[in-house]
């Protein structure tokens, strides 16, 4: 029965995946710990979705996602999107093979490919919130299960897509290039509880810990709460930056004076600038502003216990 059976969606592309050996690994700790599993590779860019489609008519209702951020990132917009089965039925474990590996962090989940089949093994499962966001300049619709945000966050998906085959440093370097060429951009932020315009660095809106490679950019992240945790970085110059380089990384820049933070369900951030980039889970989206809604405990992960 497939519904017994992990459909492991693999992506071979992936940061860390070196080949066939670390495949090697997978396929052969799987065996031995007797976890029924079948797997695809994905041969083009977001063929997650399809494979996840495909998956679902097939039976399956446990997915693995073998890869990294970009990965998971479409195969959770591939479940979201699907009106196959409830997505309830559904569970979601994660093999961490990429550059950033950013989700993860906040559950803990090793890149020890052992350990992290272990896990999968146990189906000790949580539901999470999920985000819903909505492109105002154009009709777009994109689901977010870590972190989205626009402005210099955004700015350095952008550069490290050039950047990638330095590997986990690659996100460093870009952040450390942008520090040098991004400039402020004016937001305009509404929602219940709080509404403002300022010239700011970024916005995030986060349901996980991590992103960009490790930056800390929530304060009080909680993923299952049903609300948003924002981060506004506003008047940033240049050198404010450069000296809270290391907050960016050890999650202390959300006490700087100029950060303001708090929570919220639904949240809308407008720009006029076009060259403003939106990020979310580390895939670059867009550019302009979007609504952003949380959608309460929606997808079922496989987490420690």
């Amino acid at each position: 029965m497939c519904k017994d059976k992990w459909f492991l969606i693999v992506n071979p592309t992936s940061g860390s995946f070196s080949g066939k050996r670390k495949w090697r690994k997978i396929t052969a700790t799987f065996e031995a710990l007797q976890i029924p599993f079948d797997f695809e590779f994905t041969t083009k860019p977001q063929h997650e979705y399809e494979l996840v489609i495909q998956g679902l008519k097939n039976g399956y209702r446990k997915f693995v996602s073998i890869g990294g951020d970009g990965t998971l990132h479409h195969i959770v917009n591939g479940l979201m999107e699907q009106k196959i089965v409830s997505l309830s039925e559904i569970k979601l474990g994660v093999i961490p093979l990429g550059t950033g590996n950013d989700w993860v962090k906040t559950y803990k989940i090793p890149k020890n490919i052992t350990k992290a089949i272990q896990i999968i093994k146990e189906e000790h499962t949580i539901f999470q919130d999920i985000g819903k966001l909505s492109l105002l300049n154009v009709d777009t619709t994109v689901f977010f299960n870590n972190v989205a945000g626009l402005g210099f966050d955004g700015y350095v998906v952008k550069r490290n897509e050039r950047l990638k085959f330095l590997g986990a440093a690659s996100f460093l370097v870009s952040t450390v290039l942008g520090l040098i060429r991004y400039k402020l951009s004016e937001f305009t932020i509404k929602s219940v509880e709080k509404k403002l315009t300022s010239k700011s660095l970024l916005t995030i809106v986060g349901i996980c810990q991590y992103s960009g490679g490790g930056m800390q950019l929530t304060k009080d992240a909680a993923t299952a709460d049903g609300l948003f945790d924002i981060s506004v970085a506003k008047h940033f110059t240049f050198w404010t930056l450069v000296r809270n380089v290391a907050g960016l990384f050890n999650g202390k820049i959300v006490n700087h004076k100029e950060v303001e933070t708090f929570k919220t369900n639904l949240i809308t951030i407008e720009t006029s600038q076009k060259e403003v980039y939106i990020q979310a889970d580390g895939e670059l989206i867009g550019t302009g502003g979007f609504t952003a809604e949380i959608l309460p405990k929606a997808l079922q992960f496989v987490v420690p216990k």
